[in-house]
């Protein structure tokens, strides 16, 4: 069987070699999403719509408030961490492990485990911190 690929660019196309590549890619078409490159901490711009992060980012959260919901979605290439930090009096209410959550303690999408597409949906969860809505990928808590 020739090798079949497909990029965005190209679209399906025979390659050299034998079998199928495929990759974890991010969604096509989120033309309302916002990018994050370096460190920075999430404002009225990044609410409600996808936040495509690159870098070895850290991305932090405001502090908790009705209303607010994030959707922060890992845009690197394999193998490229990102850490979600909430602010210093805050925390996620249940963390990546199950357990109830710690003021100030990250979540993080470890390089080992970090693919492209690895997402995070935050809301407002109380007065002491977020709900995390879903996790995908693997996620780690801070120590």
């Amino acid at each position: 069987m020739p090798k079949v690929t497909y990029n965005k660019t190209k679209g399906l196309f025979q390659a050299a070699g034998n079998g199928q590549e495929t990759s974890h890619a991010i969604v096509n078409n989120l033309s309302n999403a916002v990018s994050v490159t370096t460190d920075t901490t999430m404002g009225a711009s990044h609410y409600m719509r996808p936040v495509l992060v690159t870098g070895t980012t850290t991305v932090t959260l405001p502090a908790v408030a009705v209303g607010i919901s994030l959707h922060i979605i890992n845009n690197n290439s394999d193998g490229v961490a990102i850490t979600i930090s909430p602010n210093s009096s805050d925390k996620f209410l249940i963390d990546a492990a199950g357990a109830a959550g710690t003021d100030d303690k990250d979540l993080i999408n470890t390089a080992a485990t970090a693919r492209r597409g690895d997402s995070c949906k935050l809301t407002y969860g109380s007065a002491d911190g977020w709900t995390v809505l879903e996790l995908n990928g693997t996620w780690a808590d801070e120590a």
